[in-house]
């Protein structure tokens, strides 16, 4: 028997299963690639693939596989498909950090409305712009994803076009979506404007998502006044994530004025955007009328006389973390 064989047996697979409490009574397969080196000397590659799928379908209580930072290529792709396409059981489908490519979600895409899982990262694959154009023709279709991960895949503008296309017209269903990192043209800085309109125009006629993910954009103050248009006429969003940009004071004032409306956001992070003591005074003035309950400002340049401003602005009956 080949230590392949061995390590991934039925009894390894369902050692490998933890509670899933997102679902109480179901499961979820925990085959992370470092957690599975420190064990096994090994990550999971496109020959386990097989192997993984009988166990899933042989396992129905298994709602969840988190497969994520191992070693899946695009030839390992056609079996996870096929298990998809005929599996009534999966929910969620954690991909991170493999080695899939455009081919291998070109394949994914084909499934459109034949599968019934509800989450799906791919973060961190070099997926590039054809694929994303079709995982998003599929969103097109798809009427059971409700959470969307593409966050570090070689995110571009055009391919961008698609996705905040789909989400103003036909997708009805998505309630998250990642779109970390979004790459310039080869050699040419991204008009980071262009892409804060494009979201400005999603987000006044999207209706269902609640959680927008924007790191490592490049966003500045001029581009979040461009997208806080956006964010006043939305009802829905409840998570904000601009973490990793440059929206500096500027970018502050514009987000204050937002808060001031008292919109649902209940989440936000603002972490390592170049924000001071006076981006952070001016938040705290309007900050109080927000329905704010997660605030993550760290690694900016906010000294203890910003932070105390933004402390003292605090009259919220529930707790702020």
């Amino acid at each position: 028997m080949d230590n392949n064989c061995y390590y991934l047996d039925d009894l390894f697979l369902s050692c490998m299963c933890k509670r899933y409490l997102v679902l109480p009574g179901t499961k979820i397969l925990m085959l992370v690639g470092k957690e599975l080196f420190s064990r096994i000397r090994r990550r999971i590659d496109d020959d386990d693939i097989p192997r993984i799928c009988r166990f899933l379908a042989d396992h129905p209580k298994v709602v969840a596989a988190n497969l994520a930072y191992n070693r899946i290529t695009d030839n390992g792709m056609p079996h996870l498909i096929s298990f998809l396409e005929t599996n009534r059981s999966l929910l969620e489908l954690n991909l991170m950090c493999n080695n899939i490519g455009e081919d291998g979600v070109i394949r994914l895409a084909e499934l459109k409305n034949s599968t019934i899982l509800k989450s799906l990262r791919l973060n961190g694959n070099k997926i590039g712009c054809k694929g994303l154009k079709s995982l998003a023709m599929m969103l097109s279709v798809n009427q059971s994803l409700k959470h969307l991960d593409i966050g570090e895949t070689d995110l571009n503008i055009e391919s961008l076009v698609y996705f905040t296309t789909v989400l103003r017209t036909t997708n009805k269903d998505l309630q998250s979506i990642n779109l970390n990192r979004i790459l310039g043209p080869p050699s040419h800085a991204l008009q980071t404007d262009a892409v804060a309109e494009l979201l400005q125009q999603t987000l006044i006629v999207n209706k269902t998502l609640t959680e927008l993910h924007l790191q490592k954009i490049g966003f500045d103050g001029h581009d979040m006044e461009i997208l806080v248009e956006g964010l006043k006429k939305n009802s829905t969003l409840l998570s904000l994530d601009l973490s990793c940009n440059n929206i500096g004071d500027l970018g502050m004032e514009f987000i204050a004025d937002f808060l001031g409306g008292k919109p649902p956001l209940a989440t936000l992070r603002l972490s390592s955007n170049n924000i001071g003591d006076t981006g952070a005074r001016t938040f705290s003035f309007k900050f109080p009328y927000s329905k704010i309950i997660y605030l993550d400002i760290s690694k900016n340049r906010i000294t203890e006389t910003g932070v105390l401003d933004i402390l003292n602005c605090l009259k919220k009956e529930h707790l702020v973390k």
